[in-house]
Formats: C-alpha cells, sequence, structure tokens
C-alpha cells in the first residue's frame, strides 16, 4: 500500500482536530461546571436533566406562590389584631354608657365612637399590593362604602375566596370575604334582658348572596313609649349607633331620649362582644391556614432540593476528573505537534535511507 504525503497530512490535521476539540470541549466543562453541553453529550442524561428542570421550575412557582400566600397572611393577621384592638376599645365606651354624668364626657364618648367608627372603616378598605383583601374576587372594588342615602355601611365584596396553589393538587384559600369579618353573627350570650328589666330581643338575616348577615334588635315591648328597633349589618354601623346614641340621637341625627340611648348602647355592649369573638376566631382560622402553607411550602423544598441535587449529578462535571483530562489532551496534543514536526520536515531521501 502506497502511502503519500498527502495521506500523511490529512492524518496528523485530523489528530491535531481532535486534540484540539477534546481540549475545547474540557475547557469549556471547565469554565460552566457542566458535564453536558450539548444533547449529543449524553442523550439520556440530557433528557433526564430537561425533566429536572421542568419540575424544578413547577416547583419553584409554588414557592413563590407559598411567599405571596405568607405575605398576606401576615398583613391580615395584623389587620384583624387591629380590628379586634379597636373592638375592645369600642365595648368601653359602651360599659360606661350605663349611667352618664355629664355632657362633656358623653361628648367625648360620641367622639371616640366615631374615630374608632372611621378607623374600623379604614380597616375594613386595607389593601396590600393595591389589592383590597376584604373584597373577595372583586380586589379592584374597596370592601365597604358608606352610602348617605341609607346612612349605612354597605359590603361591596363578594364571597370569593382566592385559592393559590402550592402543588398538583393542594391549595389555600388566603383572602377572607369582609362580610364574614365585618358583619357579626350573634352568639347564645345575647341576654333576653337589660339591667333595667327591659326586655330586648336579637334576630339576624343572612344574605347567602354577600354574606351579610343583619342583625335587628328590638327593645321593649310595641306601644312602651321607650320601644326601640334597629338594625346593624356590620361593626362600622355599630360604631355610628354608638356615637349618636351618646349624643342622644338616631343616625339622622334627629333626637331621641335618654332612656332609648342608653338602652341602646347596652344592647349594642353585647354585639360588639359578639363581632370581636368573631374576629379572634378568624384570626384562628387564617392562623391554621398559614400553619398547612408552611407545612406544604417545606415539603416543596425538600423536594426541590431533591430534583436540585440530581439535576446537579446528572450535567454538571467533576472539576477534578477535567482538569486530569485536560492535562491529558494538552500532553497528547503537545506530543502530536513534536511527532508533526519530525514526519514533516523529512524528505524522499531520509525514506530511501
Amino acid at each position: 500500500m502506497r502511502i503519500s504525503s498527502l495521506m500523511i497530512y490529512e492524518q496528523l490535521k485530523k489528530g491535531l482536530q481532535g486534540c484540539l476539540e477534546e481540549l475545547s470541549r474540557r475547557n469549556e466543562e471547565l469554565a460552566t461546571g457542566k458535564r453536558l453541553l450539548k444533547p449529543s453529550d449524553d442523550v439520556t442524561g440530557s433528557s433526564r436533566a430537561l425533566d429536572y428542570r421542568v419540575n424544578i421550575s413547577s416547583l419553584e412557582q409554588y414557592v413563590r406562590n407559598s411567599t405571596t400566600g405568607e405575605m398576606q397572611f401576615h398583613f391580615t393577621d395584623r389587620v384583624l389584631g387591629s380590628v379586634s384592638d379597636a373592638l375592645l376599645e369600642l365595648k368601653k365606651l359602651t360599659s360606661s354608657g350605663i349611667n352618664p354624668s355629664d355632657p362633656q364626657a358623653r361628648q367625648f364618648n360620641a367622639q371616640r365612637a366615631s374615630m374608632l367608627r372611621d378607623y374600623l372603616h379604614q380597616l375594613s378598605n386595607s389593601r396590600l399590593s393595591q389589592r383590597y383583601i376584604f373584597s373577595g374576587f372583586r380586589t379592584s372594588q374597596e370592601s365597604f362604602v358608606f352610602n348617605p342615602s341609607t346612612l349605612r355601611y354597605e359590603y361591596r365584596g363578594d364571597l370569593g375566596e382566592i385559592h393559590i396553589p402550592l402543588s398538583n393538587n393542594s391549595t389555600v384559600p388566603v383572602n377572607i370575604p369582609g362580610s364574614k369579618v365585618f358583619s357579626t353573627t350573634l352568639r347564645e350570650t345575647n341576654p333576653s334582658q337589660l339591667s333595667d328589666k327591659v326586655v330586648v330581643n336579637y334576630s339576624e338575616s343572612l344574605d347567602p348572596l354577600s354574606g351579610v348577615n343583619t342583625i335587628t334588635v328590638e327593645i321593649g315591648v310595641p306601644g312602651d313609649p321607650e320601644y326601640d328597633i334597629f338594625t346593624v349589618t356590620n361593626i362600622m354601623d355599630m360604631a355610628n349607633l354608638l356615637s349618636h346614641a351618646w349624643m342622644y340621637q338616631d343616625i339622622d341625627g334627629s333626637a331621641i331620649s335618654e332612656a332609648k340611648a342608653m338602652h341602646r348602647i347596652e344592647a349594642l355592649s353585647s354585639l360588639i362582644d359578639d363581632a370581636r369573638t368573631q374576629v379572634l376566631e378568624i384570626q384562628s382560622e387564617m392562623a391554621t391556614r398559614e400553619v398547612f402553607l408552611n407545612q406544604e411550602t417545606g415539603r416543596i423544598k425538600d423536594f426541590l432540593n431533591n430534583l436540585k441535587n440530581n439535576l446537579s449529578k446528572t450535567e454538571d462535571a467533576d472539576l477534578t476528573e477535567v482538569a486530569v483530562e485536560i492535562k491529558k489532551a494538552e500532553t497528547g496534543l503537545e506530543a502530536l505537534r513534536i511527532a508533526s514536526t519530525k514526519i514533516l520536515s523529512g524528505s524522499l531521501l531520509d525514506f530511501l535511507k
């Protein structure tokens, strides 16, 4: 078989190209820290790595969801704590209302009640990331709005609960509709008589569409001079009634008797207790949801770490091994260079010797 100079040259060129490509690939592995630089490096490994990346992306989204949910839980808890504190202050204004003393004290209590009313209204329209947290699905709509024609605070949200996904088959609601927080339900502790033995009757009517519970309070017996009946749908209405009662007024500013005003204040006392109990129960419910969220998040993070470890084992390079391979490639390249120099520098006479 005849071996020409061109054949020798081609073989040397292929050898040099192979060594340079191997050295380049190993240097790229060293720079990126990755063993799989293209699918052809390891088809099976590349397929597994792709599956790992898809699952990791999904789990990272769930972790981001849980972070958003945790932030809303913390914010809602602070708001509910403020509502509870405000109701406690409102309750104090009813406990001193049985035997009023002087007009200045009544005016102070009335102003204090109106300030708490406005504060509670502000809390009812709390926003997080420009979204009203108590409006259900209607997060761009104020939760409660004062209607000047009815002199009532009206709920403008709905009963929607916003669920955030924590896995393929697990979600958690992160909000509570305002009608469940600020609209009170009656408890068994409501009295049937006031302190002066006047009969008082509480009844309620729930709107299933909005969740608003209207409570009707009837004091005395129809036909009695001090017979009174009024309704409330939320704690702002309670505070508003209390503020006007201290001034011996109805909510429209018309005058009422001292006896009727004192009866209203005492009757509102138990409703405020009911409202605060309800808020505390909702705080407990939200805390339970947060515990569930944290447990799910912990499980997701553990699974996420396992996937990342598996991905690392699949596509990451062993830098020690890469360094050894680089050294071997450099040695092979140097040996080939020396051999090429000797072969290519030879003449026909060298072959004839």
